[in-house]
Order: C-alpha cells, then structure tokens, then sequence
C-alpha cells in the first residue's frame, strides 16, 4: 500500500489533499507499478476510492 493510502486510513490526509497529491505523485514517480496505482485512484470516485483503499488494507 502506499503512503498516500495510509495515511488516508490514519486520518491524516483526507480525499480533497489526496486528489492534490495524486497530480504530483503521477507526474514524478518512475515505477511503473506506482504509477497504474495512481492513475487508477485517479480515475474512480471519491467512494469508490475509499473503498479501493480499504480493500487494499484488508489484504495485507
């Protein structure tokens, strides 16, 4: 799970500052597994992201 990720489930980043961070971490990563992460957070809705993320956690 990345960064951005966690800390949405910690609270310490809501959807609005995640979307923001989105743009910048698109543009600047060099993985390409990050990348489709990003890009497919960035394309679905703000409860459909949440629950992606939650998804996520719960496999870990």
């Amino acid at each position: 799970m990345c960064i951005m990720c966690m800390e949405i489930l910690k609270g310490r980043m809501n959807i609005k500052e995640a979307r923001h961070a989105l743009k910048e971490l698109v543009a600047t990563t060099d993985k390409k597994e990050e990348l489709e992460h990003y890009l497919e957070l960035s394309k679905i809705s703000d409860e459909d992201f949440i629950e992606e993320i939650e998804k996520l956690n719960s496999e870990e």
